[in-house]
């Protein structure tokens, strides 16, 4: 898997991933990005590119995913309620947009690409929400660590988590060099 920052020439193939879950989730009966907005849309995908925060995830070339990861402060974030964050850090990394091409579903796609992500930083803190009916995010990332710490006010209402990196934390697919490793 290759995990890089998006290009402007590729909106529409992140707009596929991003409209391959929209399906999804209207199938498992989330009202989660099913706004009469079409959130998240181009113009979301397009800041995102524009502002540095937007990453793919490709597999032989092609772009099975996509999330928004933001440094700073995200003020949504600043009004947990029914919980507090675990640690109160003043820089922080969040992940908003997090999709995976529906055709890869189940293939641990999401967890390595968020994975890779965590460990592309330096910092140690990193936030994520998710609607309370999207039991497979909640599954994922609470797989790699990440604590339900309360609710935010995001599009109503969303679930909230932290997780805090370790030191020493690698993740399940490594990256190789495929020139150096065989010898080419």
């Amino acid at each position: 898997m290759e995990i890089r920052q998006a290009f402007p020439n590729e909106i529409a193939a992140v707009m596929a991933v991003l409209n391959s879950a929209k399906q999804f989730l209207a199938v498992s009966g989330s009202s989660q990005w099913q706004g009469e907005n079409g959130y998240p849309n181009e113009d979301d995908v397009f800041e995102d590119i524009l502002k540095g925060q937007a990453y793919v995830a490709l597999l032989e070339g092609q772009i099975v995913a996509y999330a928004a990861m933001i440094d700073g402060q995200d003020p949504a974030y600043n009004k947990i309620y029914d919980g507090k964050w675990r640690h109160n850090n003043h820089r922080y990394i969040t992940f908003h947009r997090l999709a995976v091409l529906s055709d890869f579903a189940g293939q641990k796609i999401a967890q390595t690409f968020l994975q890779g992500l965590i460990e592309g930083q330096l910092g140690p803190d990193f936030r994520i929400d998710t609607h309370e009916n999207n039991k497979i995010m909640q599954h994922i990332i609470e797989k790699l660590g990440f604590v339900y710490c309360g609710k935010v006010p995001i599009d109503g209402e969303r679930l909230a988590y932290q997780k805090i990196k370790l030191k020493n934390e690698k993740a399940l697919y490594q990256e190789i060099d495929e020139k150096a490793y065989h010898g080419y």
